[in-house]
């Protein structure tokens, strides 16, 4: 007679549901970030190549402009392409928006955010923005009608080929051109300057 074995295998386990006890928006917090370093460490670990020396990351740039139409917008969070009534392009995020940038941060530097909508003033004026984990220092403010800029001093970030760029915002508000079906900012404009 054999004796079953007592461990549990991978097709023994039931298949568990989501958590009822975290609320969606945390949930989706969660998804959003680690969406982008999935993105991120699939990027690097294509770059590093099959040997096992010192990976060879691609040259990266010193200055970097990033539109919404663009495809080199690379993240998580962000609504379809939309435009304004001036033609310009945006993206609308929800709570929390992530994008790839391929730059050389190594000495830190400026990155300016141009944005052509927000839901309300309140989501603009609470705006934070994060490198890599690390708050860049800066104002956001509000221009025109419908517009914003951000501003900020970005300090001096490990030599990675890509970092991570998040925006978070105090608030969201039902918008159908959202990421689902709601919003509060939109993102037109990335501009990053090293420091010399």
């Amino acid at each position: 007679m054999t004796k079953k074995s007592t461990s549990n295998t991978q097709s023994d386990l039931p298949l568990k549901g989501p958590e009822s006890r975290f609320p969606k928006a945390a949930v989706d917090y969660i998804d959003a970030l680690l969406d982008v370093e999935r993105m991120r460490f699939e990027k690097e670990l294509a770059a590093q190549g099959s040997t096992g020396e010192q990976p060879s990351w691609p040259a990266r740039s010193r200055q970097l402009q990033l539109l919404a139409e663009g495809d080199e917008f690379v993240g998580s969070g962000w609504g379809k392409l939309d435009h304004t009534k001036k033609g310009i392009g945006r993206r609308w995020m929800a709570r929390i928006g992530t994008l790839l940038l391929p730059v050389d941060a190594s000495a830190g530097g400026t990155l300016k955010l141009t944005g052509t909508g927000y839901l309300r003033r309140r989501f603009v004026d609470e705006l934070t923005v994060w490198l890599d984990h690390l708050p860049v220092e800066g104002v956001a403010v509000r221009k025109g009608l419908n517009g914003w800029t951000f501003e900020g001093r970005v300090p001096a970030l490990a030599g990675r080929p890509f970092h991570i760029l998040r925006l978070q915002s105090g608030g969201i508000r039902p918008f159908d051109k959202g990421p689902d079906t709601h919003a509060s900012v939109a993102l037109s404009d990335v501009n990053f300057v090293a420091a010399e």
